[in-house]
């Protein structure tokens, strides 16, 4: 008959399948339970009391199977149960006994049964309450003995009844352990296997390993706290553990990463009831397991096995359990984890029980990394971002399952952040206590009693305007979980930072008041999303409302700046969401921007612009663009737009860029805006009115050469100015229309300005603004007009250009008459320009104008006036032009100005330059035609003797219309000159048989 321990041991090893056909747990137990006559009383008693709550676990089987740890925690319920079974018996006579029973029972159970891993423990858990050393030692050998290093089951109950043993020996057994590793030489490792029944092989030494590190592991996890630093220690400083690395199974690894795992465990534990102390090699422990965890630091996902995917979930639970401890983990080990981890979140979804396992532990690591990391609540707060922007690639990502993961992650971080921030920060950085299950359970180690500004972070560390437009795209996701997780997002960082000081300087910036209502709003809406299906756009929108209240006018600016990533989001939808998201902004508060912040909030779109080849998204980023010029100060948007174009122009073949210009299509957009059609067309003829900087002293000097900055930009004003007038559409047209004279003044004068350089070999700006120009006569209608520039555009003679000019003006004035008057207006104040050529272009249009100006005396008269005060211009040409002009009077009018004219003739007659005095002895001849008596009574003489003069010239030209001048004057020679006149002629005759002058 089989002794009462013997039925006991026997019973309570077969309680271990809890699922086993016939429900045989519970029949075991009951039948335990009749027994318990055998037993003493105390412990039958116990048993009433115990056995009920056991079957009541597990009376439903199917409901058992729900829970995937149901066998753990069946087992730890009989080890539990065993435990106080010996503490209510409290005989040691006894209990050896019952461990002699134990003992016997493992010739009944192979090392593959889950039951031969139980009695591991049982007995493990009986050695614990006996006090004779040589029986506990002996019982671990029995225990070795009866083991199998190669199954994964039976290795890992070894460790855990040794583990169990370590509680009250814990010297026995790491003595123990001690030995077996000193041994694993290898002759020593011969014998050793051999203990074990092991063959020689890679794999058994890694069965071996793996079991020791296990045994290491759960000795210091159930070793008594009061006494388990110095063990630990000297485990770790011995650099024990590093011998274990090169398991190559995964099984074995995972060992080894559990066996680390337990002893930080250990630490936290003895931490729990008052005794903490710093794990040494904290950090080099965690390389151990970032080692065998089978990354790199390229963060390539190399293998996809359930095998390796299972180590890899082990190894980042351990990595918790380590960054969980002190010391504070430093900067380089965190970004090394980190780096090593977050390309977790790219695994495929499948095998989904694994991965999801895996993707929990990573937030939950993620969780302790942000609770222990930062000395204070502004480096948590900087340890908080740093976290977030590393989640940014999977927030944002093309795959809905790593926008998911990150999304969940970001939420998850955010809480815990959150909670720190209600719990409060310790002066000197301290940190809760944390619960390996529920990280963010535990309260502060510490306390502080200096104030809440200086202990919490502020508002302004949360950069809460970039953060914001991290996660406002997948508020417009396409997967609905994401959208859900994403606004529960925003709504904490607006929790968080309404509770959070803020610094002086900004904090008038907040309405209080709003800022609360519009955080209601938010929270609002994420309850509703909980339980309620509701329309997205209507959802998006009042996120996007409230959004716009509770940020900060420097918040604002943050946001905007970063918008070119949401901006070119992957998923579509997002982005134009995004995109609609910061053309409210704009309009909105808009006001609040000052010119820096507009400029960088262009760039950050035109970014985006340049960026995006989709044709509906990139018109989305252009609106917004326009929506920006229009609500804020449009010349900046204007100067960067035309600065970027410049760029382009002078460093890309913008032909060639895929999916078409992108600033080509901002010129249309302004082109095509009602309110910015006007003001981009102005801005544009304000930039070719611009002078170019002169490169000498003199005030009205030649510009010998511009900078190439101002080549580009030049370029690329008159492409924008070419794109307006091809593709503005009605509005664009009605604004050329309105704008006539300037645009024409402005084309007329860069003429010649561009000829003038054309003139030096540089016709590239030239051709652009032809090109211009044509677009303009297209615009406006003006055939004949493009005909001539098309005929003699690119002729660079100045006698060309000059004559190309005078024929444009020709042929507006017939096109458009009621247009001269304000084209001469703008074309007179030229005459003043610095570029020299451009006066001669002013001049020579100005010279064929006035021939249409009949109709309008007070210009004319005012025309006059400046054709007369140039005549002294520095260049001949605009002197000759001046001339050439006042001597085009409409006749009806030459009469009233006729004295001016013969004086201004009179004048240049005498020029230094023999061109200009050849066009005066023409427009004499021309004047006279129409001059009366008294207006060339006062001059004759002096315009016979400056006559007389040119009457001598080597030019023959010069010469013969010398004479005819004469000749035309003698009809005037009978006035009150008369005597005069004739002593004149009389020397004129006999000089004209002398030689020419030289």
């Amino acid at each position: 008959m089989p002794s009462p321990e013997d039925l006991f041991a026997r019973l309570l090893v077969l309680l271990h399948n809890p699922l086993a056909r016939g429900q045989l747990a519970t029949q075991i137990l009951t039948v335990l339970c009749y027994l318990g006559q055998l037993f003493p009383r105390n412990l039958s008693l116990f048993w009433e009391d115990e056995v009920p709550k056991m079957k009541a676990y597990i009376s439903d089987p199917e409901d058992l199977k729900q829970d995937s740890t149901y066998q753990e925690i069946w087992d730890n319920m009989i080890i539990n149960f065993l435990a106080e079974s010996l503490d209510v018996v409290n005989d040691n006579v006894w209990v050896i006994s019952l461990g002699d029973a134990f003992a016997r029972q493992y010739d009944l159970y192979a090392t593959s049964d889950g039951h031969s891993a139980l009695l591991h423990r049982c007995l493990g858990m009986l050695l614990q309450k006996v006090d004779d050393r040589i029986y506990v030692r002996e019982k671990i050998d029995l225990m070795c003995r009866h083991s199998s290093m190669s199954i994964p089951v039976n290795r890992l109950g070894l460790a855990q009844g040794i583990g169990l043993v370590a509680a009250s020996h814990l010297d026995t057994v790491l003595e123990k352990l001690k030995n077996i590793l000193e041994n694993a030489g290898q002759s020593a490792l011969q014998r050793f296997l051999s203990f074990f029944s092991f063959r020689e092989k890679v794999e058994d030494v890694d069965d071996t390993y793996a079991a020791l590190a296990l045994m290491y592991g759960y000795a210091a996890r159930y070793a008594p706290s009061t006494v388990i630093e110095a063990r630990i220690n000297a485990l770790v400083g011995t650099d024990m553990l590093g011998r274990f690395l090169h398991v190559q199974h995964p099984t074995a690894k995972q060992a080894v990463i559990t066996a680390i795992d337990l002893l930080g465990r250990a630490v936290i534990s003895a931490a729990e009831i008052g005794i903490s102390f710093p794990l040494q090699r904290r950090d080099q422990l965690l390389e151990y397991v970032l080692t065998l965890m089978g990354r790199d630091q390229s963060d390539d996902l190399v293998d996809f096995s359930i095998e390796l995917l299972q180590t890899q979930t082990v190894a980042l639970s351990a990595c918790t359990t380590l960054v969980s401890i002190e010391p504070r983990l430093p900067m380089e080990t965190r970004n090394r984890v980190m780096k090593a981890t977050l390309g977790f979140f790219a695994l495929p979804t499948e095998p989904s029980n694994i991965v999801e396992s895996l993707i929990t532990n990573l937030i939950i690591l993620l969780g302790a990394i942000l609770l222990t990391s930062g000395e204070d609540g502004r480096s948590r707060a900087e340890q908080l971002l740093h976290i977030l922007r590393q989640l940014d690639p999977y927030v944002s990502a093309s795959a809905e399952h790593q926008r998911r993961r990150g999304c969940v992650a970001v939420h998850e971080v955010l809480v815990k952040f959150r909670n720190l921030c209600s719990g409060g920060f310790g002066a000197s950085g301290s940190y809760p206590t944390l619960s390996l299950k529920h990280i963010d359970q535990g309260g502060p180690r510490g306390s502080s009693s200096l104030p809440s500004a200086f202990v919490l972070p502020n508002r302004d560390s949360l950069s809460l305007g970039e953060r914001i437009m991290a996660y406002l795209p997948r508020c417009a996701d396409t997967d609905d979980e994401v959208r859900k997780v994403a606004i529960q997002i925003i709504a904490l960082f607006f929790n968080i930072s309404l509770s959070l000081p803020k610094q002086k300087t900004s904090a008038n910036d907040i309405d209080l008041e709003s800022s609360y209502g519009a955080l209601s709003s938010l929270e609002d809406i994420v309850s509703i999303i909980r339980r309620a299906s509701v329309d997205q756009i209507e959802v998006f929108h009042r996120v996007v409302s409230s959004v716009c209240i509770l940020l900060s006018k420097d918040e604002l600016v943050v946001l905007l700046h970063s918008c070119t990533l949401a901006a070119c989001d992957k998923v579509k939808q997002s982005a134009d969401g995004s995109i609609q998201a910061i053309i409210v902004f704009i309009i909105r508060r808009g006001k609040d921007l000052r010119e820096a912040d507009v400029l960088r909030t262009t760039q950050s779109l035109l970014s985006s612009a340049i960026a995006l080849t989709d044709k509906h998204s990139r018109q989305e980023v252009l609106n917004a663009i326009s929506c920006l010029a229009e609500n804020t100060n449009h010349i900046v948007v204007f100067d960067e737009v035309l600065f970027v174009a410049g760029r382009d122009i002078c460093t890309k073949d913008i032909t060639r860029i895929r999916g078409g210009w992108a600033i080509q299509d901002v010129f249309y957009v302004f082109s095509q805006h009602k309110v910015l059609a006007t003001l981009f067309l102005e801005y544009i003829l304000s930039i070719l009115h611009k002078e170019p900087v002169a490169t000498n002293d003199s005030e009205k000097g030649e510009i010998n050469s511009e900078s190439s900055a101002d080549d580009c930009i030049l370029q690329a004003t008159m492409f924008a100015l070419n794109a307006f007038l091809r593709g503005g559409g009605k509005v664009g047209k009605q604004a050329v229309e309105q704008s006539y004279p300037s645009v024409l003044s402005a084309l007329i004068l860069k003429l010649g300005g561009l000829h003038g350089l054309a003139e030096l070999g540089r016709n590239e700006l030239l051709r652009s603004l032809l090109i211009a120009f044509q677009s303009f006569c297209d615009c406006v209608g003006d055939v004949e007009m493009g005909k001539i520039l098309a005929r003699d555009g690119e002729r660079t003679e100045k006698e060309k250009w000059i004559d190309l000019v005078q024929e444009v003006a020709c042929s507006s004035s017939v096109k458009r008459p009621n247009e001269v008057l304000p084209t001469c207006v703008i074309l007179s104040k030229s005459l003043d320009r610095n570029q020299r050529a451009e006066r001669e272009a002013a001049a020579a249009a100005l010279s064929e104008f006035i021939r249409h100006s009949e109709k309008e005396p007070a210009l004319l008269e005012q025309m006059v006036e400046e054709l007369c005060q140039h005549v002294t211009d520095d260049s001949p040409t605009v002197r000759s032009l001046c001339l050439r002009g006042l001597v085009q009077i409409p006749e009806s009018h030459i009469l009233n100005y006729i004295q001016q004219v013969l004086g201004v003739i009179l004048a240049l007659l005498e020029d230094a330059t023999e061109s200009v005095q050849l066009t005066a002895v023409q427009c004499l001849l021309t004047v006279l035609n129409v001059s009366e008596q008294d207006a060339v009574d006062p001059i004759l003489i002096s315009l016979l003797v400056r006559l007389r003069n040119l009457q001598i010239s080597m030019n023959t030209k010069m010469r013969s219309n010398a004479f005819a001048a004469y000749g035309a004057l003698s009809a005037y020679g009978a006035g009150s000159q008369h005597h005069a006149f004739l002593e004149q002629a009389d020397t004129c005759h006999s000089s004209a048989f002398d030689p020419p002058s030289s």
